[in-house]
């Protein structure tokens, strides 16, 4: 069976592509643009482009419609909130020969409710921040008194299709009663009911699951060493980490509550004040430390493509502990970040001195570290990648210069 991808932009999808390719799989990639980080790797057999799942989401469908009928059995993989919406609600309309391995839209829409995630997640006894979940008949002015400040607005989805066209969610803080209420009108009005949630502060850990038929096929876990920005967001250097049995417990009860079929990332933190775990949210797709789990001896695309093809295939939680990986580009990006001085969206400073970002940034043989992108085996993808940065660079220094000059 061939596999086809989805967003060949995405790192997580140039994993895909390394872990299926590299074992004699016929690796398709599909792209909204022309060239693409997966599409580059030496392990894409094919390549094809499509309209846009973001500003076209219906000619996007109407490619995939057209493009399944004329393969054979081949199993598609959607690699993003986006396009994982897009697929499951076209599954109907496709081919049987065509597997995608992911339950029914309900579950997915599900998964990718922060706010009906937490709500089974006290359901199930597990860990999750203070958050108000505001309803309809609710005032903004009963909440303010009862939060802590510093508070996170939280949109209810990462991505959102409003007709025809996806909003991005984004993630804000309120310091006082009055940024509050102005935050949660403005995120409000974007995506209806966000969450107001406390800060937490610690360390991030992902619980990396595979589900399939309700039994657990495969586990592994990882903390995060940077992010970018470094206030929070994807990370750039991360490291597996021994299994945590109570952390893989509670994620598998939580996946299972929800129905969830095939690979999901449960994401926490460890919370400061006392080391609890506290769950921020679900990525029910393959996510973008993907790479890590291959580097460490856990093929979590392999093992899902074996378990559609109907193979046996045993529980899988051995791998080794300690390995890194590190995005290079992102973490260039976190340190020129620190650089400038740049505060969190809630004023806060960043922790360290630009020195140590610098002398960190510089070790660039540490032990057990890879690099997720840039691979001598596998070279064209990072040349992708320096290609795309710097287009990047050249479509921000305008908008810059713009706004210098309108101040």
């Amino acid at each position: 069976m061939d596999v086809f991808v989805t967003d060949g932009e995405q790192r997580s999808s140039l994993a895909v592509v390394r872990a299926l390719g590299g074992a004699g799989i016929r690796m398709t990639v599909g792209s909204a643009e022309r060239a693409s980080l997966a599409g580059a790797s030496r392990y894409c057999a094919a390549r094809v482009q499509y309209p846009s799942p973001r500003s076209d989401p219906k000619g996007f469908q109407c490619f995939l419609r057209e493009e399944m009928q004329r393969r054979d059995p081949v199993l598609l993989l959607p690699m993003t909130d986006v396009t994982v919406q897009l697929v499951v609600r076209v599954r109907d309309l496709l081919p049987e020969r065509v597997h995608i391995p992911f339950p029914s839209e309900e579950k997915i829409d599900w998964v990718q409710d922060k706010r009906r995630v937490l709500l089974t997640a006290r359901e199930v006894g597990m860990g999750i921040p203070e958050t108000f979940l505001l309803e309809p008949d609710e005032r903004l002015e009963e909440v303010a008194p009862r939060v802590r400040f510093p508070v996170v607005i939280k949109p209810r989805f990462s991505r959102y299709l409003c007709g025809n066209r996806w909003v991005n969610g984004d993630v804000r803080y309120a310091r006082d009663a009055d940024e509050l209420k102005a935050t949660y009108l403005a995120s409000h009005a974007k995506i209806p009911f966000p969450l107001v949630q406390e800060k937490i502060e610690g360390e991030g850990r992902g619980v990396f699951l595979l589900l399939w038929n309700g039994e657990m096929k495969a586990a592994f876990c990882h903390r995060r060493l940077r992010e970018k920005p470094p206030w929070g967001g994807p990370s750039v250097y991360r490291e597996s980490i021994p299994l945590d049995e109570s952390l893989v417990r509670k994620s598998a009860a939580l996946l299972r509550t929800i129905g969830w079929q095939g690979a999901a990332m449960v994401e926490f933190k460890m919370d400061g004040r006392n080391g609890e775990a506290k769950l921020m949210e679900v990525n029910g797709r393959f996510w973008g430390s993907l790479q890590l789990a291959s580097d460490a001896g856990m093929n979590f695309p392999l093992l899902l493509y074996r378990l559609v093809c109907g193979e046996h295939a045993a529980a899988q939680f051995d791998y080794q502990s300690g390995v890194r990986s590190r995005w290079l580009l992102g973490d260039l990006d976190h340190l020129l970040i620190r650089l400038r001085g740049e505060r969190g969206p809630d004023g806060s400073g960043i922790r360290g001195t630009r020195l140590g970002a610098c002398l960190d940034f510089l070790k660039f043989h540490e032990r057990n570290t890879r690099y997720e992108v840039f691979r001598r085996e596998d070279f064209r993808p990072g040349i992708q990648e320096i290609r795309d940065y710097l287009k990047a660079l050249g479509h921000r220094a305008p908008r810059a210069k713009e706004t210098r000059d309108a101040n």
